[in-house]
């Protein structure tokens, strides 16, 4: 995703607390990796999309209707004018929470369908762009898509059915 997001066929927001969380949620499910590489990934995250930090919106917090632990990424979308929050946690953002705000909330897979939809070309050219990113040793698309089919699914099918190469 943000292979994607650096060709701006969508633009990221997060709250430094959001990548803290995801950042210590990678860690724990993939203990097997190196923390080091992990931390790094995401300094390298708030390098490249500066312009994703999005802050003063704590005070928002209190307001927000979903799921009380997830308060602060409702009330980021909110201030960060998003208009989808991506997120495989989708019970804690039920809709009549995130309606009053015009967001809608979607898997992964699903966004990346989406996105799809919206521009083919340019999201053809993200993943040809990625498939660029592994070199040693590199990975055909078949490759790439058996990675990502775990998580998005109909995505991998969608661009299985595009006749990408």
């Amino acid at each position: 995703m943000l292979t994607m997001a650096e060709t701006e066929v969508f633009q990221v927001r997060w709250s430094e607390k959001i990548l803290e969380e995801a950042e210590r949620a990678v860690k724990q499910h993939r203990a097997d990796a190196d923390t080091a590489a992990i931390s790094q990934r995401f300094r390298d995250m708030r390098d490249s999309f500066e312009e994703a930090i999005v802050t003063g919106h704590e005070a928002l917090e209190p307001a927000m209707a979903n799921h009380p632990k997830d308060r602060h990424v409702l009330a980021a979308a909110v201030v960060g004018r998003a208009d989808v929050i991506v997120t495989v946690n989708l019970s804690d953002f039920p809709p009549e929470a995130c309606e009053p705000y015009d967001i809608d909330v979607q898997h992964p897979d699903e966004f990346l369908c989406n996105q799809w939809d919206l521009d083919e070309e340019l999201m053809a050219d993200a993943m040809k762009r990625r498939l660029g990113y592994y070199r040693n040793p590199p990975l055909s698309l078949e490759q790439l898509l058996q990675k990502l089919e775990r998580h998005t699914p109909h995505f991998c099918e969608v661009v299985r059915s595009s006749g990408l190469e």
